[in-house]
């Protein structure tokens, strides 16, 4: 997969935070065009030739990409949400989201969907109060990574970071 349009979308997210019009037009140093487009439900998306990321804040899916499921009963307070679609078909994902639960019961549900759903288990860490898993797929077409950390007082911030190449 492609990277360079999220890497160009995270570093635009600055400039379009700044305000301005719905729709603007940014020339890199290569001359690659970005169009970046605001919309007024808390999501930015950014366009190149290389594919489209958007970002969204605010209310999120916590679904991922390559069959990655959603942790039941998370919510998004203060999360983030970054897709993108590279010009060769490929996809990725970064969301991340709270829960009450534990980091331990919140790899543990994804170690047990990932593994009855063409992933095999490449890494675990536990470091208490932070936990990680990383996951690849069988058909070697992609991957993902969930971390699970407490936040004192705010319950657990998970982060699922998936991808699918093209």
């Amino acid at each position: 997969m492609d990277l360079k349009a999220t890497i160009l979308g995270i570093s635009l997210v600055s400039l379009a935070a700044c305000g301005g019009s719905e729709e603007t037009v940014y020339t890199g140093p290569d001359g690659e065009e970005v169009v970046v487009e605001r919309g007024g439900d808390g999501t930015t998306t950014y366009r190149s030739e290389e594919g489209e990321t958007t970002i969204t804040t605010g209310t999120l899916d916590t679904t991922a990409v390559g069959g990655v499921p959603p942790y039941p009963g998370a919510t998004s307070r203060e999360g983030l949400n970054l897709n993108t679609t590279a010009r060769d078909g490929g996809s990725g994902q970064i969301s991340s989201f709270q829960t009450n639960d534990s980091p331990g019961d919140v790899i543990g549900f994804y170690r047990n969907a990932l593994e009855g759903s063409g992933y095999s288990i490449a890494a675990t860490m536990d470091m208490g109060q932070s936990q990680m898993l990383v996951a690849e797929r069988d058909d070697g077409n992609g991957g993902v990574q969930i971390t699970a950390t407490v936040i004192e007082g705010r319950g657990t911030n998970v982060t699922v970071i998936a991808g699918v190449e093209g």
